[in-house]
């Protein structure tokens, strides 16, 4: 799964990275233990280190995220600077959307920074 293909005219995308998601978004393991209660009894650590493997009913990985990533990845990367050189080549009016686009994701990241530094300023009001 990737991130960003909405903008072909950026650089960047992300490619979802289970490990760093269950750091992110699950430190405390209920989401996991909740849904895969086969893994009940494992740390984070342990599932990350996939030592369940041949010690529950829960099944093997059918791919190395690593691997394929670092192959799908130039796949993606590639398709994405194809694309981003045939927009900008050809204009018209897939152009004209990914422009509009790109300009309707900077101005959500606008907003969120100006939110972020809201909070952080009444923050740092609260502490004084």
């Amino acid at each position: 799964m990737q991130a960003g293909a909405t903008n072909p005219l950026s650089d960047t995308f992300r490619i979802y990275n289970p490990s760093k998601n269950i750091a992110e978004k699950d430190p405390q393991g209920d989401f996991i233990y909740h849904w895969i209660p086969s893994l009940r009894g494992y740390s984070l650590a342990e599932i990350e280190q996939e030592k369940y493997i041949n010690n529950s009913y829960y099944p093997q990985p059918i791919l190395d995220w690593s691997k394929t990533r670092k192959v799908n990845g130039k796949v993606v990367s590639d398709l994405r600077k194809l694309t981003k050189q045939r927009l900008l080549s050809q204009g018209g009016d897939e152009y004209d959307s990914a422009i509009a686009a790109k300009v309707t994701v900077e101005k959500y990241w606008q907003h969120q920074d100006r939110e972020y530094k809201e909070y952080q300023q009444k923050l740092t009001e609260a502490q004084e």
